[in-house]
């Protein structure tokens, strides 16, 4: 059997479309934050406090636009190449659901995780809602699964499109990145540090941190995190964001520069911690700041990930 599909999974962002859960409607935004949590009653607090956050912007994400964006990119950059696969995307806390569409898939198909580090709350997380779909179906109206595209935390195309979106940013604020005037933040999703131990995210965040500075030639650099529970009795990795600003002013930084590096698109968590808590940090400490647009569709970007699929088919079928 050919493999013809190509199955994108990713995290997944509140759209316009009401989830279906409540009988009235309390807002998508609402839904989507309150399930990460777990529907947990003790964490209404903080899931208030990013519903804000979401409502900032309207109380809707881009995320899903953008991730189907970046999927039907791939697609025709791999068609040109003469890989004509079906695409199916799923996400796995808002619609269309993970589970739900692996039962759409017909025939052998490939998953690729669209999250640029591993951990078990996001890669690991994702591929178990593939197999939960699977096991969903009958054996004979089961498609095969066979395989999962390669992860791309250190790949060229990824690198380059970053090192491009860092450099659009210093040009700004007429930062020079190669002077240690300039502070460059890298910044990614806070993970509890009881994860650490079991996943490689924090060295992959740290590979892709110093491909970037070295790409781009900065001379100042930090690697920080965001998003991570105001009201966590847990320690998360850190430094958070605002600090991270303020270690590099008290060092000599007169300007900044953030870039989300562990995030794919422009999603509300790098819409709201980089450009308005971030830059509020950098305003209250008297410091020209720019948040970087994250790799969306750059070209680059968009093109390592068909060498990766493109890759995994000539291995799969060379065998």
């Amino acid at each position: 059997m050919a493999i013809d599909n190509l199955m994108v999974v990713a995290f997944g962002g509140p759209t316009k479309e009401c989830c279906g859960k409540h009988a009235e409607c309390p807002g998508q935004a609402f839904c989507f934050v309150n399930g990460i949590f777990g529907d947990n009653p003790a964490r209404r607090a903080r899931v208030d406090e990013v519903v804000e956050h979401y409502k900032f912007f309207g109380g809707f994400s881009r995320f899903n636009e953008i991730t189907e964006a970046q999927a039907n990119a791939i697609r025709a950059e791999l068609k040109k190449r003469g890989h004509d696969l079906k695409l199916t995307v799923g996400y796995d806390h808002w619609m269309p659901w993970i589970a739900d569409q692996v039962a759409k898939v017909d025939g052998e198909f490939l998953v690729m995780v669209m999250t640029p580090h591993q951990s078990a709350v996001s890669w690991d997380a994702y591929l178990r809602r593939v197999t939960e779909g699977l096991e969903k179906l009958d054996e004979s109206s089961r498609p095969k699964w066979a395989g999962v595209v390669e992860p791309f935390w250190n790949k060229p195309g990824f690198i380059e499109a970053l090192a491009d979106r860092v450099r659009e940013a210093a040009k700004a604020i007429n930062a020079d990145l190669t002077n240690s005037s300039t502070g460059l933040v890298l910044s990614a999703h806070a993970i509890p540090m009881s994860l650490v131990k079991t996943s490689k995210y924090v060295e992959q965040i740290k590979e892709t941190a110093e491909l970037v500075a070295a790409k781009v030639g900065a001379a100042n650099l930090m690697v920080a995190y965001q998003s991570a529970p105001s009201d966590s009795k847990i320690e998360w990795t850190t430094p958070y964001l605002e600090r991270a600003i303020e270690e590099l002013k008290d060092g000599g930084a007169r300007k900044i520069v953030a870039a989300p590096i562990g995030f794919l698109c422009d999603n509300v968590e790098v819409l709201y911690d980089l450009g308005v808590e971030g830059k509020n940090k950098a305003d209250d400490l008297d410091l020209p700041f720019a948040a970087a647009e994250a790799v969306n569709t750059h070209p680059a970007f968009i093109k390592q990930l068909a060498d990766n699929v493109e890759a995994k088919l000539n291995e799969l079928t060379t065998r």
